[in-house]
C-alpha cells in the first residue's frame, strides 16, 4: 500500500496551487484512495489523544505502550491492563525493554548486518535496561559502507528509501516500510498537537530543495491525514515566500533555522512579518542558537521551538515544550542513552558525552545502539510543561564529527560562533576557514551582511574573540586576532548543511 507517497505527492500538488485548492485537489483522488487514508487515520494514535490532554506528546507515547501491552501477552503480564492515564515510567521502561528484546529477535532474523554482529547475543540475555551494555554499538560508517546489509525486508517491501550525508560526506540509505512511514507520521502529527495546532490550522514547511531527502513530503502528508492544512515554499525569493503564507493562511512554520533565519532577515526589511499572523515557529533539523531564535521571535512576534532528528530515524526524534528546557523525546519508538564518547560507558542522566539511540519499532532499517556522534544529555522527568514520565534531550551542544581544535586543543564548533555572529543583526550567514602562520591559528570570517562598515567589522572580532575558547588561545599567544572579510547579500550561495568551518591547515590535530 502506497498511501503515505500518494498522499504527499496530493500535498505537494496543493502546494504548488495554493491551499485553497484542496477541495479540488481531494475531489480528485479515487474513491479507494480516499478509503485508504480513512484507514490511515484510524491507525494514527495522534487521533485518540483527549483534547484536554496536559502534554499530547508524552500521551501518545502512554497510548501506544498501553495498546502494546494488551496485544501482547509477555508486556501484559508485567504492567497489566493498564489505561493510558495509568501509565507511569517504570512501565515505559517495561515497555522499552520488550520492545528491545523483540527488535533484536528481529534483526537477528532478518538483517544480515545484525545476524552477524549479533551472533553471540540473545535477546534474552537483556534482562534489564542496564543490560543494554552487553549489545555492540552501531557506527554511521557501518551503515555507510554496506547499508543493504542493514535491511531487514526485501526492496518489494520498501515503500521508500531515504539518503543522508550527514556532515560526514559518506552517504547512508535507509529504507521505510508503509508501517514505518506510518509510524513517523504518527509522531510529527502528535507533536504537531502538542505545538498547539488543530483543525483549522496551516503549516508552512520551509526546507530548501533537497536531492535525496524532502521532509516536505512527510510533513505534508502527516497534517494531510491528521486533518491539518499544510503550505510549502523553498524559494528564497521574498515575495514568493509571503505570497505563499497569505494565500495559504499558514499559522504555523517549520523548516531549516538557517533557511527561515535567512528568509527573515531578508523579508524584515519590506514586510511587518508579525502581521501574517504566525502562531508558532518550528526549527529543525539543523542546530538552533539562542541567538538566532531571539531574532526569530522578535521578527515574527511568536515563540520558536526546536526539534532535533536524523534521517536515519525519520528526522522528527525530539522536540521542545513551551518551557523549553529541553526536548521531549519519541520513547514509543527510540531508546536513548548517553554514553562517555572514548569509554562506550552509559553516563547517567545530566552528564554530556555522546547521544545513542536504538530504533524499537523499525521494520526496514532498525539500528541499534547507533553512535549518533551528537554531544547531549538526557533530562529525567518531569517538566514543567505537566509532562510526569517522559525523559527530555538536552539540546546538542555539537556534532563529534565537526569539531575542531585550535590553540591548545580547545575544542570549537559551529554552533558556538552561530550563537555570537547571529546576535549581530547585520549578519544573514557566515563561513569560517582555519589556516596557519607560524605558530598562530588563524580564523578568517567570511559574512555576509547588510552593513560592511568597520564598526560592524569590529564587533564581529569583539564577539568572536569574547568566546572563552578563543579569548584563552590569544592569551597564550597560539590564535591571532579574528579576521573578518564581507561578501554581498546573495553572493554567498545558500545550502542545506553548508559547511560552517573549513579547516586549511597542512597538519593540525582534530
Amino acid at each position: 500500500m502506497r498511501i503515505i507517497l500518494r498522499i504527499c505527492a496530493y500535498n505537494l500538488q496543493i502546494c504548488a496551487h495554493g491551499f485553497n485548492s484542496v477541495p479540488a485537489i481531494f475531489g480528485n483522488m479515487g474513491a479507494w484512495d480516499i478509503v485508504k487514508m480513512a484507514i490511515v487515520r484510524r491507525r494514527l494514535l495522534a487521533n485518540r489523544i483527549p483534547d484536554d490532554s496536559v502534554y499530547p506528546l508524552e500521551t501518545w507515547i502512554a497510548i501506544k505502550a498501553s495498546m502494546t501491552a494488551k496485544s501482547e501477552r509477555e508486556l501484559k503480564m508485567i504492567i497489566g491492563k493498564k489505561a493510558h492515564d495509568d501509565i507511569v515510567r517504570s512501565d515505559i521502561n517495561e515497555y522499552q525493554l520488550f520492545r528491545l528484546r523483540e527488535q533484536i529477535r528481529y534483526v537477528k532474523e532478518n538483517s544480515p548486518f545484525y545476524r552477524e554482529r549479533f551472533k553471540n547475543l540473545n535477546a534474552d540475555d537483556i534482562r534489564t535496561l542496564d543490560d543494554i551494555g552487553k549489545i555492540p554499538f552501531t557506527y554511521p560508517s557501518d551503515l555507510a559502507e554496506a547499508p543493504m546489509t542493514f535491511m531487514a525486508v526485501s526492496r518489494t517491501k520498501t515503500a521508500r528509501e531515504f539518503t543522508t550525508t550527514g556532515t560526514t560526506g559518506k552517504r547512508k540509505s535507509v529504507g521505510y516500510t508503509n508501517n514505518d512511514l506510518i509510524s513517523k507520521v504518527d509522531i510529527i502529527a502528535s507533536a504537531l498537537k502538542g505545538v498547539g495546532m488543530s483543525g483549522n490550522d496551516v503549516l508552512h514547511i520551509m526546507f530548501p530543495a533537497v536531492d535525496a531527502w524532502d521532509p516536505s513530503l512527510m510533513l505534508a502528508g502527516a497534517c494531510r491525514v491528521a486533518g491539518y492544512g499544510s503550505s510549502a515554499c523553498s524559494s528564497s525569493d521574498i515575495k514568493e515566500q509571503a505570497d505563499v503564507i497569505i494565500s495559504s493562511g499558514s499559522t504555523h512554520i517549520i523548516g531549516l533555522p538557517s533557511f527561515i533565519y535567512r528568509v527573515t532577515m531578508l523579508m524584515s526589511s519590506e514586510i511587518d512579518l508579525r502581521k501574517l499572523g504566525i502562531r508558532k515557529i518550528i526549527s529543525t533539523s539543523e542546530p538552533l542558537s539562542e541567538s538566532m531564535r531571539e531574532k526569530l521571535q522578535n521578527a515574527w512576534g511568536c515563540s520558536v521551538l526546536d526539534v532535533w532528528g536524523m534521517t536515519e530515524f525519520g528526522l522528527a526524534c525530539a522536540i521542545e515544550c513551551d518551557v523549553r528546557d529541553g526536548l521531549h523525546t519519541d520513547e514509543a519508538n527510540l531508546l536513548y542513552e548517553v554514553v562517555d564518547p572514548d569509554t562506550g560507558e552509559r553516563v547517567p542522566d545530566g552528564t554530556q558525552g555522546e547521544l545513542v539511540l536504538t530504533s524499537l519499532t523499525a521494520e526496514a532499517t532498525p539500528l541499534i545502539r547507533y553512535r549518533t556522534r551528537d554531544i547531549a544529555s538526557m533530562i529525567s522527568p518531569p517538566c514543567g510543561c505537566g509532562s510526569v514520565f517522559n525523559r527530555k534531550l538536552m539540546k546538542p551542544s555539537g556534532r563529534m564529527d565537526m569539531q575542531f581544535k585550535v590553540g591548545m586543543g580547545y575544542k570549537i564548533y559551529p554552533v558556538m560562533f552561530d550563537e555570537v555572529l547571529f546576535s549581530n543583526g547585520n549578519v544573514i550567514d557566515y563561513r569560517m576557514t582555519i589556516t596557519k602562520e607560524g605558530f598562530r591559528d588563524v580564523l578568517t570570517f567570511e559574512v555576509e551582511s547588510k552593513d560592511k562598515s568597520d564598526e560592524v567589522r569590529k564587533n564581529i572580532v569583539s564577539l568572536v574573540s569574547d568566546i572563552m575558547e578563543i579569548k584563552d588561545g590569544i592569551n597564550d599567544d597560539l590564535i591571532d586576532i579574528p579576521r573578518v572579510t564581507f561578501t554581498d547579500i546573495g553572493a554567498m550561495e545558500y545550502s542545506a548543511k553548508a559547511k560552517k568551518i573549513v579547516d586549511a591547515r597542512e597538519s593540525f590535530d582534530v
